[in-house]
């Protein structure tokens, strides 16, 4: 999308948009820093949690799919540009990898806590946070209004499942 489709659309000039950004990688760069700094606001109770995993997690997810419903076309166009834009790319791998880092580190305290069973932290969550990303963008895409209890629910066994053993 160029800087005249986007503003075409938002029926402002073109001049009014560099008024606050220098080019449209900057209002990406913006987006994505705005939208993960809501993502970890809502995921904390799990990442820096040390109460019941399934409640923290369950909460956790339905946080970041509430953030999903209502910027999802977002992080689906971001993740869409990002496979054809190298800029935008580095800017999502750079929040995706700040999350798997995160998620990572909290798995390591859930091992030394004796809670989860070792496992390649790293690996593991690059795998969960890929893997949510990635059916989440598909359940918000499928249906104009997904079953977003459903998706918290899968979400939460799976990642029960993986980190926690027989969880259910």
């Amino acid at each position: 999308m160029t800087v005249d489709d986007l503003m075409a659309r938002t029926g402002l000039s073109r001049p009014s948009f560099y008024e606050y950004f220098s080019d449209r990688h900057e209002l990406v760069m913006k987006l994505v820093e705005k939208l993960g700094n809501r993502t970890f606001l809502v995921t904390d109770e799990w990442l820096k949690g040390e109460g019941d995993p399934r409640t923290e997690l369950r909460n956790g997810w339905a946080g970041y799919a509430a953030i999903y419903r209502e910027h999802g076309h977002l992080l689906r166009a971001l993740l869409a540009a990002a496979s054809q834009d190298q800029q935008v790319a580095e800017v999502y791998d750079t929040l995706r990898d700040h999350v798997v880092a995160a998620t990572a580190e909290k798995i390591r305290r859930e091992i030394r806590s004796g809670r989860t069973r070792p496992l390649d932290c790293d690996e593991t969550a690059r795998a969960l946070v890929m893997m949510s990303e990635r059916y989440l963008a598909e359940k918000f895409e499928q249906a104009e209004t997904p079953d977003i209890h459903a998706a918290v629910e899968a979400l939460t066994t799976i990642w029960m499942r993986v980190l926690y053993d027989n969880s259910d």
